[in-house]
């Protein structure tokens, strides 16, 4: 059976992932890659080395998100999100965002002690360079498939 999450499913969702896509277009390209996140109050926050999706996102913030949860072929749920960029340029919030990073993808690792490969951790030597930024979330739709042959 196909069907249409509710507001609430999609929320519920987007708090329990912490992997989705992210989908940039600027002059007739699309380019689409898996971030880390946390989800918070209709935003999606987010962090990055410079590069292309930041490149990206400075020239057209009007971005695409999606995040789903995948049981197997025939059970999944998916959301897909539209918004706007907005970089986080205030040192503190900034810090909250990346502690919030942490605090959601630390235990989720098979090896909490080693530190993320960029951004999170004080012996970066590049921590300055990391971009921390949030999508404003303005749409929200998801979709969901269930097949229960349990019966």
């Amino acid at each position: 059976m196909l069907g249409t999450l509710k507001e609430e499913d999609i929320e519920k969702l987007l708090k329990e992932q912490c992997i989705g896509r992210l989908g940039c277009h600027v002059q007739g390209m699309t380019y689409i890659v898996p971030i880390n996140y946390v989800y918070s109050n209709g935003k999606v926050y987010a962090h990055s080395a410079p590069g292309q999706k930041i490149r990206m996102m400075r020239s057209n913030p009007q971005v695409c998100f999606q995040a789903d949860q995948i049981r197997d072929t025939f059970n999944w749920k998916s959301v897909v999100c539209w918004g706007k960029f907005e970089e986080i340029t205030d040192t503190s919030e900034k810090q909250n965002v990346l502690q919030g990073i942490i605090h959601r993808m630390m235990p989720l690792t098979n090896t909490p002690s080693e530190l993320p490969s960029h951004g999170t951790g004080k012996t970066d030597a590049h921590d300055d360079e990391i971009i921390v930024f949030k999508i404003v979330l303005d749409l929200k739709t998801g979709r969901f498939e269930v097949n229960d042959r349990s019966n």
